[in-house]
């Protein structure tokens, strides 16, 4: 394969500032769009003014007809009200802000649909006092300011002695315009403008100020001489519902029947974050957000309701309607909302890669007739590390491994002579203490909202730079979206999405690198068994190096020094998307969208010639990858109201196609290794790397769906989805699978008998769903067979002489035609309830999702050769379990506070593997060179699995009568001592061996929850949000290594607690040398207790009153601090008990190893200062 690379260039800047320029103009042209006309509206909009004098209600509306288009539909014998005399002065004044004071202390309500408004009867919260009148001439007594405009003055003004002013927020802390806010008794009133504000003079300091607007509670305020007042709305649960995105549209959360939980960006828009992944850990029951370390930009895994397959188990994420592989490129200020499907019937709309859950992630879009609207977002803040590991200080390791070679030949004869030089007795250097510093996060984005009549927008850019705690790591990340939505007459709609990411890294993320959790030499594993009597630098400035007898492990101080390492990657998200109104409730809508992603890195490794572990030349290693997936989607949905059914149902064809190119370029024996000199051109040699030198993929997929939702009396709801996806993954024959899923509801709170019997309840809702779905996230074109030359296949001899080869081909990978789909079918049983007005909500569900012809594939076997063995359709999983989640919120005055929990408790059970008696084995550790998890068929994924210990041998008698050992030829050939670990004969035959394995823990916890408490008052809030797991086993295998004498590395400060004598200790094993027992072979001596229950933010905030942000010129302004990971309650005794999947996922014919630590990249704690100002 032939490659190319551009010198002295910066991966991607080209690209990037072509798109930037493209965007801005883009972006020009939309602001001064709105900018035509400030006040929101197209320039064209209807501006009303009214100037009436004991004028009826009636001939008040026939002025607004004559000024505008709009055109009212009344009955004037049902409302008694249109006759009522008003006496108005308004001046430029939309049509929602007029009709809220026309109709304010009437019992008449409006509606505004296209350009008819029709009005009608409601019970009213406030009858009249009085006629409503105005007089031009009062100001500034009396007048009620909306948007700095005189809105309307009322009679006897001189009783007007005091001003408040104020701010109305909704449920999620947002501002709520158009709220009717009246002095109680009387018709004094205003309405809150497009921030929430309001303003207007009441009779007494006592009086009380009455809020009401639609879906909302209506509340009573007492002044009691408050000139200033924040009021927070609470959802009325009789008329507002919330509205649910499910895959091709959105439903009324009371309808929905599938498992959805929903993730208001509300939720954290207050919450420092590196990513949307981060964002959503806890916030979900269900969703498991598993961190695989703390380094900048590890965003972690998603599992939803547990491990369902071994092969790539993360969910679908659609961005906007587009399917996308990461969520962590969006700004997690852009976000609306997440809603994560959980179950069938939910998720089988999106069939093909459903089987592992969907997370929707709606960004944030301008609304029409919207004044422009800027929001600046920045935060600094300063990481530290958590905890360090307790290591020996230079006397006692070389006291402890003195008595190691001592235990081993008492009379010293073993001892190398360096643990006898002073100069290495002395303690210089805590390498931990140099590895970790202090990190830093920086974050800044500034989002442009507003819309005409006709064309609304969203402009949004930012920077996250985050600097890690080790080394120089660090991760930068450059975001930019645009979405913008356009009506083109009345029956055609338009809209597109546009997201650019730019992210730098000094480490493959994917790997977490470079700390890499599965190898054993990251630089915090060096920083832990570097010999502390070293110095970091010798005298003539030269990095010190380990000697032999301290370990096969370099200077870490020197490795981050020498470090020159660069991941770039530009990704752009696009969609353009359609729709239109054939018939009424009839729509047809394409989407068409790209998904395009360039990947460049840089790895220049220079020459180590003064380290312990040399290389004999310099290399530059630069990759390159391009990876592009185009989406068609074209659909009907159709919805209909007739009498008590209504009727919705949505049908469509998706296809979707992928490409992929990768090429990989290694030169050698650079003559300088000049930082500006790093380039392939000047490389003394070429490394042919073969078949590895790069490659290409192409996948494509094709689906037709349809969807039917049918609600009988707003109580008896169904759901039936199917889908029928193809993948080129697999041969003819084989590459399509259908999926159905439907799902039932019962609005029990809408029966009278329960309304009658349980009273309390404001909703309570039953459902139950069954349904299945696909996978089919393995290697593609398995179904062919693979042929190479070249490298293992050159040496064919062929006739007497031996030395006679010539080059030839070989079979490296034999086909399977048959393999097919992998299935999760899933059911699930539900149950919601509201209680108090919804102020308390409760949700419960009951699921089971069986994995069934699991693709796995088989160890290799000999009679093959050196070929590979395809994926076949052997397994089968399965996880059950129960959800809950639990929310309540109150307002009271001032006081808001809100209190949330979510829980999730999942067992998982491998059913079926290829033979009776398999397993699915990981990746070995250590010197005994075993692995340390198994599968087995009847327990958990990922078990660990060695030898039981019972404690330790205190003496030798304990060693001669124990039955364990009764034939064990160790003990007759001296091999086992006091002070060595007794570990348990699981078979009775008398020897210690592979067949006495068993399992030893389980890292799937049995319990994740989340618990979320804000508080707000009087411009003060408070959150705090923890997270917790329970009924989790750890793997510490670094302490297992840390405690081995027979390492020439440090060792852990928890080694002086060995055994060194009759009871000095029961767990941790004598110093030895050689380890002749193999003390620390795979045990339950280090399978902890993971539980933990963690403060993972608490964010105090101050919004500056009205009166000071307008002083500023500000909308609003809100100021917090920060603090992430602030403490943790846990047993565990490694640096972090959130460990994640240390391998990823399967690998090399090696299956996911979960919740094993290896001295990963740690978690810090952070603390952040930030400012919100709109503008």
């Amino acid at each position: 394969m032939e490659i190319n690379y551009r010198e002295n260039r910066k991966p991607g800047n080209g690209f990037r500032r072509g798109v930037l320029l493209g965007i801005a103009l883009l972006m020009t042209f939309l602001v001064r769009e709105v900018q035509a006309n400030p006040n929101g509206g197209a320039p064209t909009a209807a501006v009303i003014e009214l100037n009436l004098k004991n004028t009826p209600l009636k001939k008040a509306l026939k002025e607004i007809e004559r000024q505008t288009n709009y055109h009212f539909v009344v009955n004037d014998s049902q409302l008694q009200d249109i006759q009522k005399e008003v006496t108005i002065y308004i001046r430029s004044q939309n049509i929602e802000e007029v009709l809220s004071i026309l109709l304010t202390g009437t019992n008449v309500t409006y509606r505004i649909k296209k350009k008819q408004i029709t009005l009608t009867e409601v019970t009213p919260h406030e009858k009249p006092a009085g006629v409503l009148t105005a007089s031009a001439k009062t100001r500034p007594t009396g007048v009620a300011w909306v948007a700095n405009q005189p809105l309307f003055v009322y009679e006897q003004p001189t009783m007007m002695a005091t001003v408040v002013t104020g701010t109305v927020k909704d449920e999620f802390g947002s501002s709520l315009p158009g709220v009717n806010v009246v002095v109680k008794g009387t018709t004094i009133g205003a309405v809150t403008d497009a921030e929430g504000n309001f303003s207007l003079s009441v009779p007494n300091d006592d009086a009380v100020l009455v809020f009401t607007f639609i879906g909302y509670l209506t509340q009573e305020v007492v002044l009691n001489n408050q000139t200033t007042l924040s009021i927070q709305m609470e959802p009325d649960a009789k008329t507002l519902s919330e509205v649910v995105v499910v895959g091709y549209g959105t439903q009324d959360k009371k309808d929905v029947t599938g498992s959805v939980s929903v993730v208001k960006g509300s939720d954290f828009e207050n919450i420092p974050s590196g990513g949307a992944q981060q964002a959503l850990q806890g916030r979900a029951a269900g969703v498991n957000v598993v961190r695989n370390g703390g380094a900048p930009g590890n965003a972690g895994s998603i599992r939803i309701r547990g491990l369902g397959t071994v092969n790539n188990a993360d969910p679908l994420i659609v961005i906007d309607g587009v399917p996308a592989g990461s969520m962590n490129d969006v700004n997690p200020n852009d976000i609306e909302s997440m809603d994560v499907l959980k179950d069938a019937s939910a998720s089988a709309i999106y069939g093909t890669r459903a089987a592992n859950g969907v997370v929707l992630i709606t960004t944030k879009r301008g609304k029409f007739d919207d004044k422009l609207k800027f929001t600046l977002n920045a935060y600094t803040g300063s990481s530290r590390r958590i905890k360090t590991i307790d290591v020996l200080d230079a006397p006692t390791y070389t006291q402890l491994k003195t008595e190691a070679y001592t235990n081993d030949t008492p009379d010293g004869s073993t001892i190398p002579a360096i643990w006898k030089d002073p100069q290495y007795q002395t303690q210089k250097t805590n390498w931990q203490d140099e590895v970790f510093k202090r990190g830093t996060t920086n974050n800044i984005d500034l989002s442009i909202r507003g819309g005409g009549k006709y064309s609304s927008f969203a402009i949004s850019g930012g920077k996250y730079d985050e600097k890690g705690i080790i080394g120089k790591s660090y991760y930068k990340r450059y975001t930019f979206r645009i979405n913008s939505d356009h009506k083109i007459g009345e029956k055609l709609k338009i809209g597109q999405s546009l997201q650019f990411t730019n992210t730098n890294s000094n480490s493959d993320i994917s790997a977490n690198a470079p700390n890499a959790p599965s190898a054993q030499t990251g630089l915090l594993w060096s920083a832990i068994r570097f010999h502390p009597g070293l110095p970091v630098k010798n005298p003539d400035g030269t990095y010190s190096s380990s000697i032999p007898g301290f370990g096969d492990i370099n200077n870490p101080l020197y490795t981050i020094d020498v470090q020159d390492v660069n991941y770039a990657r530009n990704r752009v998200l696009g969609s353009v998307n359609g729709e239109y109104e054939i018939i009424k409730g009839l729509k047809v809508k394409a989407n068409l969208a790209m998904d395009a992603s360039f990947l460049d890195s840089h790895n220049f490794e220079v020459k180590v010639d003064n380290q312990y572990r040399q290389t004999n030349y310099n290399q530059l290693t630069l990759t390159n990858e391009k990876y592009w997936a185009f989406l068609q989607e074209y659909f009907l949905s159709y919805n209909k109201e007739i009498g008590d059914h209504q009727i919705g149902a949505v049908a469509g064809y998706t296809s979707q196609t992928f490409k992929d190119i990768y090429s990989k370029e290694i030169g050698r024996e650079f003559p300088s290794e000049d930082p500006t000199l790093r380039y392939m051109s000047q490389a003394g040699t070429i490394v042919n790397l073969g078949s590895d030198n790069g490659g290409r993929t192409y996948d494509a997929l094709q689906s037709a769906f349809g969807r039917v939702n049918y609600a009988f009396k707003d109580r008896y709801l169904l759901t039936a989805t199917f889908r029928a996806d193809g993948s080129s993954r697999f041969a003819q024959g084989y590459r399509w699978g259908y999926f159905p899923a439907f799902s039932l509801g019962w609005r029990l709170s809408e029966e009278t008998f329960i309304k009658n019997a349980l009273p309390f309840f404001s909703n309570l809702k039953l459902t139950g769903g069954w349904g299945q779905l696909g996978n089919q996230n393995v290697a593609s074109l398995q179904y062919l067979a693979l042929i190479r030359n070249g490298g293992t296949y050159n040496n064919y001899a062929l006739g007497s002489d031996p030395q006679s080869q010539i080059k030839g081909s070989a079979q490296a990978r034999i086909p399977n035609p048959y393999m097919g789909w992998e299935t999760a079918q899933m059911t699930n049983i539900g149950l919601d309830a509201g209680v108090l007005d919804n102020r308390l909500l409760f949700t419960l569900a009951y699921f089971i999702k069986d994995t069934k012809k699991m693709l796995l594939s088989p160890p290799s076997l000999g009679t093959l050769g050196k070929a590979s063995i395809p994926d076949q359709n052997v397994g089968q999983m399965r996880n059950k379990g129960l959800e809950v989640e639990v929310s309540y919120r109150k307002t009271t005055g001032d006081l808001t506070y809100t209190l949330s929990g979510n829980a999730t408790f999942i067992k998982n059970t491998v059913t079926q593997l290829l033979t009776p008696g398999s397993f699915l084995a990981s990746q070995t550790y250590g010197r005994t060179d075993q692995e340390i998890t198994r599968s087995y068929v009847g327990n958990p994924y990922g078990t660990f699995y060695g030898w039981r210990a019972d404690g330790l041998y205190q003496n030798q008698s304990q060693i001669d009568s124990d039955p364990n050992i009764a034939k064990d030829s160790r003990r007759t050939d001296g091999l086992i001592h006091p002070g060595d670990v007794r570990f348990v004969d699981q078979n009775g035959d008398g020897v210690i061996d592979d067949k006495d394995r068993v399992i030893l823990g389980n890292p799937n916890p049995k319990v994740t929850y989340g618990i979320n408490a804000g508080l707000g008052y009087k411009g003060f809030d408070l959150n705090l949000f923890f997270l917790g797991v329970a009924g989790v086993d750890l793997y510490n295998a670094d302490r297992m290594q840390g405690l081995n004498a027979a390492y020439s590395f440090n060792m852990y400060q928890e080694a002086t607690g060995r055994w060194h004598g009759d009871g000095t200790s029961n767990s941790i094993p004598r110093m030895s040398a050689t380890d002749p027992n193999l003390n620390f072979r795979t045990s339950n001596l280090f399978v902890e207790n993971g539980a933990f229950f963690r403060l993972k933010n608490i964010t105090l905030g101050y919004t500056l009153p009205r009166t000071v942000s307008e002083t500023l010129r500000l909308s609003s302004a809100r100021f917090y601090v920060s603090g992430q990971n602030v403490f943790t309650i846990t047993k565990y005794k490694g640096l972090n008990p959130e460990l994640g999947y240390a391998e990823g996922n399967r690998s090399g014919g090696q299956y996911t190893q979960v919740n094993v630590d290896y001295a990963q990249y740690p978690l810090s704690r952070t603390f952040t200062i930030g400012a919100t100002l709109t503008f």
